[in-house]
């Protein structure tokens, strides 16, 4: 029991207990619990009854909840009651009461009482007093219940959408008969459903969707929707999508096709791929729920960047079709096919990724000198071969050992190796890269020369080294990133002729969408002449060893070898970014690039690949500097390659920076429902 009164009210309080002997005797007798809140004959459940005798309340609110989990709030006018009919045998009831009121007395039965409230936990009748502490003025509450028939043959089961919405019945169940819990009907945005609680925070019993109950003794049950937020965001959209199959190894040396079991489907579907600590999910096979709308535009997911960004390449122009007026408007569906998926720039559809392609520089999406293959004729006895090169003052210095910091010269002359000029020049280009025109391990600019490859005739090919150290600093100035490829100058001409970039006036410049991520152009060798001697070599048929780039290494079967994409870039030197100078070179002009072939190795090859369209694609990732010739990965429905100089179709890249969110549209991902960024 609480008093809360004022210092100069004490006379009011002496009145307050006056008025309540008064008027309490005279509300009990004036209205009998038989009247206010008595059962008829065959009623069951619980009746709350309202007698208000202040003048000020129009109704009373209770709050009613069983021990099975049944909880109803009710909203009782004065002077009447309402039964609410339950099975349910025990209850706890609470008032809610206006907050300038204080509990100041109750009679009959046991309450638990605070400020505001008062539990009533013992079947009984109840008069409540109160006082207005503001006013002081005291008013009367009665109400009454009694308990539920204990003898139910049946269970009801009520469902909330606890802050879902939509409406399911009352479910009965029968004892001891077996049947399903209904299946979930309601729906709330930007939540899943994930089951059913007894408790609305999800702290009570937990019951799946469409559970089989049996119950053996009668009651209520109140069973709440729990919800699991989802978030818009397109990473973790991608995330979500992700197989639950436990870990599985890829043989990415095979398509991925459809089917139940992941070993056959080997990887088809979202899979998760780690490197470095980070977790990066990736479309794979035979999907089509990876459809996107950006800057209105049709894009499809690639992968998530470790950064939680989401990258997607270009899948052309959003389909349109006639309205009521004639005229062509966008449908928001994406359904091309073919060349129409590929970026279209001044009438052309198709591009080489470099102008030449007679030096190694020509890989580059970016390159600097072009230090060019040149030939050398068969049949001079005059050669020097060796290892290693020393540069002095215009002189160039050949030694067959290694680091010896020799000046002296000791290199290999061609006619001390046994055979005839094709032996010669065999084994002399398998073991040794450096040589020497003058007939001395001591040469000029003009006649010094970096082996690289030789063929069935007579003539070796070379590359002309003069003015640079040695072939590791020519490398260095073949990869500076100086001058734009064809392909980078197409594709960030394409970006600003579509105004993504918000060049014009009053326009949206979508590229804030876009994270900072890394295109990488891997120009680090696996194997070749470019990458150092290859003295265990032995020539096939007359050739030596091609130069291949580091994404042969890692997507092309050797020696029972598997496929192992990685999505690291080999250096900071060719990680191109547009503004980080940190991880990247900052050499774009634009935060879009192309798709490596580590990343296509992972999306699965086949006709049936999402990436499949029918063309030629390029990729960014060098293959190979053979016979004099640069050449890039393309790609249609098989790993491929050709001449950099060789036209195909540019379908770019751009990654969605994290927090950027799909429109809650009900989209699936598919062509003809896309996600939408707004």
């Amino acid at each position: 029991m609480r008093r809360k009164t004022r210092d100069f009210g004490r006379l009011k309080l002496i009145a307050f207990f006056v008025l309540v002997a008064v008027l309490l005797p005279k509300f009990i007798n004036a209205r009998s619990t038989d009247e206010l809140g008595a059962f008829s004959v065959g009623e069951t459940g619980i009746k709350l009854c309202a007698r208000i005798n202040n003048g000020y309340e129009d109704a009373l609110r209770f709050s009613v909840t069983s021990d099975q989990g049944f909880a109803s709030d009710v909203i009782v006018a004065k002077d009447t009651c309402k039964t609410i009919e339950t099975q349910a045998a025990n209850y706890t009831i609470r008032e809610y009461l206006p907050q300038e009121y204080i509990l100041d007395g109750v009679t009959g039965g046991t309450v638990n009482a605070d400020a505001t409230s008062f539990v009533a936990t013992a079947e009984g009748q109840y008069t409540v007093i109160y006082e207005n502490s503001f006013y002081s003025k005291p008013y009367l509450h009665n109400f009454g219940y009694t308990g539920s028939n204990t003898t139910a043959t049946a269970v009801g089961v009520h469902f909330d959408a606890n802050g879902g919405t939509g409406s399911m019945d009352m479910q009965l169940f029968g004892l001891n008969a077996q049947q399903n819990l209904s299946a979930n009907t309601f729906t709330r945005d930007d939540y899943t459903f994930t089951g059913w609680n007894t408790k609305a925070d999800g702290t009570g019993d937990s019951y799946t969707d469409n559970q089989p109950m049996t119950f053996a003794t009668g009651g209520e049950l109140k069973l709440y929707a729990q919800w699991e937020f989802v978030s818009r965001e397109a990473a973790d959209i991608v995330k979500s999508l992700a197989n639950n199959l436990g870990d599985y190894e890829i043989d990415f040396t095979k398509n991925a096709i459809v089917s139940d079991d992941i070993a056959t489907a080997n990887g088809n579907g979202v899979n998760r791929y780690t490197e470095n600590g980070h977790d990066i999910y990736y479309f794979r096979g035979e999907v089509n729920n990876n459809n996107v709308i950006w800057a209105g535009k049709c894009w499809k997911i690639v992968r998530t960047t470790a950064t939680g960004g989401t990258k997607m390449i270009y899948n052309g122009e959003v389909d349109t079709a006639e309205n009521s007026d004639g005229d062509l408007v966008p449908t928001n569906t994406c359904t091309a096919t073919g060349i129409d998926t590929q970026i279209s720039y001044n009438n052309q559809s198709t591009f080489a990724f470099n102008r030449a392609s007679t030096s190694p520089a020509d890989v580059g999406y970016m390159y600097g000198e072009r230090v060019v293959r040149e030939t050398l004729s068969a049949g001079s006895t005059s050669f020097v071969f060796a290892n290693d090169v020393y540069y002095n003052n215009g002189t160039y210095y050949l030694s067959d050992e290694a680091n010896s910091g020799t000046l002296s010269g000791t290199g290999i002359t061609v006619d001390s190796i046994e055979g005839t000029w094709a032996d010669q020049r065999t084994n002399a280009a398998v073991k040794y890269h450096y040589f020497c025109t003058s007939g001395s391990a001591k040469c000029g600019s003009d006649e010094i020369g970096y082996i690289h490859y030789f063929g069935n005739s007579d003539t070796i090919y070379y590359l002309n080294i003069a003015g640079y150290n040695d072939i590791e600093a020519a490398k260095t100035a073949m990869f500076a990133n100086t001058t734009d490829s064809n392909a980078k100058a197409t594709i960030e001409a394409w970006f600003e002729s579509e105004n993504l970039d918000g060049h014009i006036a009053g326009t949206r410049n979508f590229e804030d969408d876009l994270e900072d991520a890394v295109f990488c152009n891997d120009r680090s060798y696996y194997s070749g002449s470019l990458k150092g001697k290859d003295s265990n070599a032995t020539p096939s048929a007359g050739h030596m060893i091609y130069s291949y780039h580091g994404a042969y290494g890692r997507n092309v079967v050797n020696a029972n070898e598997n496929y192992h994409p990685s999505l690291d870039c080999a250096s900071k030197n060719d990680s191109f970014t547009k503004d980080d100078t940190t991880v990247g070179n900052g050499k774009l002009s634009h935060k879009i690039g192309l798709i490596t072939d580590d990343e296509y190795t992972m999306a699965g090859y086949g006709t049936s690949a999402y990436l499949y369209s029918g063309q030629y694609m390029w990729s960014a990732s060098p293959l190979t500097f053979a016979g004099g010739y640069s050449a890039e990965f393309v790609w249609d429905s098989s790993l491929s390659y050709t001449t950099v100089g060789f036209k195909a179709g540019l379908r770019p890249l751009v990654s969605l920076k994290s927090g950027i969110e799909f429109a809650d549209n009900g989209a699936d991902g598919t062509a003809t429902n896309p996600y939408v960024v707004e």
